[in-house]
């Protein structure tokens, strides 16, 4: 039997995996993207297309979330949307073992599939409607045919690598593009080989897959031109330094963070962990040495995709977009750790095991809603929506919302369309409020906002001031930072936020709902 397992080890890992993905799918109230998707998906579906381009993404996996919804299987409809997103991170790790693991000796093989089954960051991501986890197994899939095209460039391997490929491309822009330029440098470097003639193969490979692209993506080609200009244009995002430059390690470290750890860990793991990091990294190191054609692979995933995704998002939002480079980052360790890796065995054994204990303590702080370091994800929008509308009526209360930066979108479809709200960002918002705060039948209003005030010229403030000089104010806090945070909060960036909401306190929580009754 155990035997049988060891040749087989899916059979216990994907179940398991299985299990742990499918709890509780309903954990987490949808936020902002998400609440997005779920909102896009009800609509017909030419405006799913035209969502997708919007919202500068391509239609791929919006098109398969749409028909996937419209399967009746009796539950949730954000379930079942984040139920998607599972099932393609299983395929994701049928495809990681087939493709990758069983070239492997047994032991690193069964590294690789705990430490992928049991990611904490995996795990996040695949729980949400959103495309991370097809965008991992199609990286999966696209680098397992590129390794056999630079093997054996055949018609056969080509076309299968070119159809990957577009998918990638048709399912997000910076994926597609990393998995394109990457497989345009192995194929004319040829992975080691040396010599013109050794290499004129691949050249032709390379331009038959680029020409087999670029024939395939003409319906989207206006959309990509349009997306990389506005990527060119893209300056403004929520930086915790202030400086683009300095924002990068910071954005390198949470990116590591999240891939090592999980972005759900208490204050003292996360100092240990820091730790650990240097031996990961040694680990990796020797998994790249072993396997060098795997680095280069992972190294121009990782690059060029970093580049894609720093400009555009703020550093809480990189790991995500990078989840299709964590397979090739966790073959690398489980090939480090390996014997013979050049690395002592128990340096190698101690960083898998250091690496699975923080990513069960991962995984338990995920199912308790706790230690989360982005605390957008574990926001209880359904909590607050509930609140609002148990406690004041449609008719005598009005919502206002910070749009400048909490999360309207999601608090909408926590509401289910049961009251409408306005948002501070919003030119006649100001106005609007003024009438309401004149009617004597409005007895309540509700008004949700980060504490870091982020608004045009402290908008935030002034509409709480406003409301304030005519009703009680009563605080509901969400979220609190944890003591490490506060700490940090306290260096530059926690005394401009505090400046902004007109204290010298470092803020306790990351959001409030203001209740205000007359």
């Amino acid at each position: 039997m155990t035997g049988w397992l060891r040749r087989y080890p899916l059979a216990v890992f994907l179940p398991l995996q299985a299990v742990l993905y499918c709890w509780n799918l309903a954990l987490l109230s949808p936020w902002g993207d998400e609440a997005g998707t779920l909102f896009a998906v009800r609509g017909p579906v030419d405006y799913v297309i035209r969502f997708a381009a919007n919202d500068v993404h391509p239609p791929l996996y919006y098109l398969l979330l749409y028909y996937w919804q419209r399967i009746p299987l009796g539950i949730d409809w954000a379930v079942q949307a984040r139920l998607v997103s599972v099932l393609f991170a299983l395929l994701g790790t049928v495809a990681l073992d087939g493709l990758w693991g069983a070239r492997l000796e047994e032991r690193p093989r069964l590294t690789l599939l705990g430490l992928w089954t049991l990611s904490p960051c995996l795990l996040l991501y695949a729980r949400m409607c959103r495309s991370y986890s097809l965008q991992a197994l199609l990286g999966i899939v696209a680098a397992a045919l590129l390794s056999r095209v630079a093997a054996k460039s055949t018609w056969r391997n080509g076309a299968l690598l070119a159809l990957a490929l577009l998918a990638a491309l048709y399912t997000h822009y910076v994926v597609g593009i990393a998995l394109v330029a990457t497989t345009n440098l192995v194929l004319l470097c040829g992975w080691g080989k040396v010599g013109w003639r050794k290499r004129l193969p691949h050249w032709r490979a390379a331009l038959a897959i680029d020409g087999a692209i670029a024939i395939g993506y003409l319906p989207w080609i206006w959309r990509l031109a349009a997306s990389l200009a506005s990527w060119g244009n893209n300056g403004r995002n929520y930086t915790l330094t202030g400086s683009r430059v300095l924002e990068v390690p910071v954005k390198l470290a949470y990116w590591g963070m999240s891939f090592v750890m999980g972005e759900a860990v208490p204050d003292w793991l996360l100092i240990l962990g820091a730790l650990l990091v240097p031996l990961v990294a040694a680990v990796a190191w020797r998994g790249a040495r072993r396997a060098p054609e795997l680095a280069w692979l992972a190294a121009g995933l990782s690059v060029i995709g970093f580049i894609g995704v720093a400009r555009w998002v703020s550093y809480p939002f990189v790991p995500a977009r990078m989840l299709f480079v964590l397979p090739f980052f966790l073959l690398l360790i489980a090939q480090g750790a390996a014997r013979g890796a050049g690395v002592a065995p128990r340096w190698g054994n101690m960083a898998v095991a250091a690496m699975l204990l923080v990513s069960l303590s991962g995984v338990w702080c995920y199912f308790h809603k706790t230690g989360f370091r982005n605390k957008q994800y574990p926001m209880p929008m359904q909590e607050i929506a509930d609140r609002i509308l148990r406690d004041s009526g449609d008719g005598d209360s009005a919502i206002l919302v910070d749009s400048s930066n909490s999360d309207p979108v999601a608090l909408a479809y926590a509401l289910g369309g049961q009251r409408s709200f306005l948002q501070t960002s919003l030119p006649e918002t100001a106005d609007a409020l003024t009438r309401l705060l004149e009617e004597p039948g409005v007895r309540t209003v509700w008004f949700l906002r980060n504490t870091h005030d982020v608004s045009t010229a402290g908008l935030n403030g002034q509409f709480q001031a406003r409301i304030r000089a005519r009703m009680a104010e009563t605080v509901h806090p969400f979220e609190p930072y944890t003591r490490l945070e506060r700490v940090i909060m306290g260096t530059g960036m926690g005394r401009a936020m505090s400046m902004a909401r007109g204290t010298h306190e470092v803020p306790r929580y990351f959001h409030e709902l203001l209740e205000f009754r007359r």
